[in-house]
């Protein structure tokens, strides 16, 4: 299991396998430029047209802790065939790899640290699918909550698998990917100021969450 280490900022590419996942994280970190992350009108998807069908977005749901999808590109709904967008992003794996995988998610939007997450999916047929998903914090239009940005990229062609289903996901690599925040961000104290708003005064969460 990958682990994040923040001594190796500048070499954050290093670790990214799939040059899909590789081509929207120097997008990301463009449009970015020396804030924590962008926003979601920074988004231009003409400058990565070829990357669109793979692309998702993920946003928390803090009623059954878990993340769903928010939007899912065909490919992605062709690689794990079927329509995922407002399903859970967690479904499918085992107790432990989606606790991994949550945490990660986490801390895309708690942290501002992108994700990196290499895995398996085992097809209806028995064929074995190698693939990549790179998860970026994104800010919500009008908004300081974060979604989770980003892509999920298959190391082979699926189009003449054949398969109609998954049945089961192995994750074989996880990290986050240490960037800088500049300091005084503004998104950044922006999510500090909201953490510290649902905390009351015994320093407990309070159950009030608001709806998306």
């Amino acid at each position: 299991m990958l682990v994040n280490d923040k001594n190796e900022a500048n070499q954050a590419e290093n670790h990214i396998l799939h040059p899909g996942s590789r081509a929207l994280f120097r997008f990301w970190e463009g449009i970015r430029a020396e804030r924590a992350a962008p926003a979601r009108d920074d988004l231009d998807l003409q400058q990565i047209r070829a990357l669109v069908p793979n692309l998702f977005m993920l946003e928390r749901d803090h009623i059954r802790q878990t993340f769903k999808w928010r939007l899912a590109g065909t490919r992605t709904c062709e690689l794990f065939r079927q329509e995922l967008t407002g399903k859970d992003a967690l479904a499918g794996w085992d107790n432990f790899e989606a606790a991994t995988i949550k945490r990660l998610f986490d801390g895309v939007v708690t942290s501002l640290q992108p994700c990196l997450v290499r895995f398996r999916l085992n097809t209806t047929l028995g064929q074995m699918i190698g693939a990549e998903l790179i998860g970026l914090p994104l800010q919500a239009r009008k908004d300081v909550r974060i979604h989770v940005f980003g892509g999920i990229f298959p190391f082979r062609d699926i189009d003449n698998l054949g398969y109609d289903g998954i049945s089961s996901l192995e994750l074989s690599g996880a990290r986050a990917i240490w960037t800088e925040h500049l300091p005084g961000d503004r998104l950044v104290e922006g999510l500090r100021a909201r953490k510290c708003a649902l905390q009351d005064h015994s320093g407990r969460p309070q159950l009030n969450f608001r709806r998306s």
